[in-house]
């Protein structure tokens, strides 16, 4: 993803160094080397950047937003390495690295997920021990925590890889069945990280959902698109994997032209929707260096 914005490249350089910080704290033994592997595996750390820019969008300062977008991008990776698992999308490969099970063990990888999205939610809760922790009142985090528990669980992502699982090499699903498949898996994650930066970033109530909408707009234009580069060996994973895998995809629906076009029809509706917001240029940018991305 080429970001050409100066401001989204330096909050993505502030959000690694937390990151980083936060990795070297929680997992800096021995045993946490499989957590250490897949979060330092590089990644474009879309729904930390949703989280920060929107915090903006609605007026808000992206400091009390470094702890969700943390939590966001811990709850991504454990389901990534979930997913990468046998008795998931069985991949070996991911960021052009072997997956965690490749690398350490199937029980390893497990564990490490579990973990991985355990932890986000004890970030969430917070220990009054970081300094951005401060800045938020124990009902933006109840809030937050709720958000991405929806987005996490069994009407969320978790619903959304059923689904996926589901519909793998059977017949009979059309559009309206793979845009389910991914409002849920994808879009539902990037609407909490929309939420959780204007819930940080103080907006109302009628303006969180709002960004909720917006980003889960945005999931489902993301994912098109990754659809289409599953095709390229440039994405880092097995490319063309998914169709050879007999998944139901956008490409399965329509031709690569076609899913580009949809792609830029959902992002157009994504941009509409924050436009209303107090600082929304940015967020805008960042939207479409998303559509333009080769990976």
């Amino acid at each position: 993803m080429s970001i050409v914005n100066p401001h989204i490249d330096a909050l993505k350089r502030m959000f690694e160094s937390h990151l980083a910080a936060q990795v070297a704290r929680r997992y800096g033994g021995a045993e946490a080397e499989v957590q250490r592997y897949v979060l330092n595996n590089g990644g474009k750390h879309v729904r930390p950047l949703l989280c920060l820019l929107t915090a903006e969008a609605v007026g808000g300062d992206v400091t009390p937003a470094l702890g969700a977008a943390t939590a966001l991008e811990l709850v991504h990776t454990y389901s990534l390495v979930h997913d990468d698992l046998p008795c998931m999308d069985d991949d070996d490969t991911r960021r052009g690295k072997a997956t965690a099970h490749i690398a350490f063990s199937e029980a390893e990888a497990l564990l490490a997920g579990d973990a991985l999205l355990t932890d986000a939610f004890a970030l969430l809760a917070g220990s009054g021990s970081d300094a951005e922790e401060q800045l938020l009142a124990s009902s933006r985090r109840l809030a937050m925590i709720r958000e991405l528990a929806r987005a996490a669980g069994s009407q969320g992502m978790v619903l959304g890889q059923y689904l996926d699982l589901h519909w793998t090499s059977r017949k009979g699903a059309g559009l309206a069945e793979l845009n389910r498949i991914h409002r849920h898996k994808t879009g539902d994650l990037l609407g909490a990280s929309a939420a959780m930066g204007a819930i940080a970033g103080g907006a109302p109530a009628d303006i969180v959902d709002h960004c909720r909408r917006f980003g889960q707009l945005l999931g489902i234009a993301f994912q098109v698109l990754d659809d289409v580069l599953d095709e390229s060996a440039a994405t880092g994973k097995s490319p063309g994997k998914d169709r050879q895998a007999g998944k139901l995809t956008y490409l399965a629906l329509m031709s690569p032209e076609e899913a580009r076009a949809e792609a830029a029809a959902y992002t157009r509706q994504a941009i509409e929707s924050v436009q209303g917001l107090k600082s929304s240029l940015t967020l805008i940018d960042f939207i479409l260096s998303l559509l333009g991305r080769t990976h």
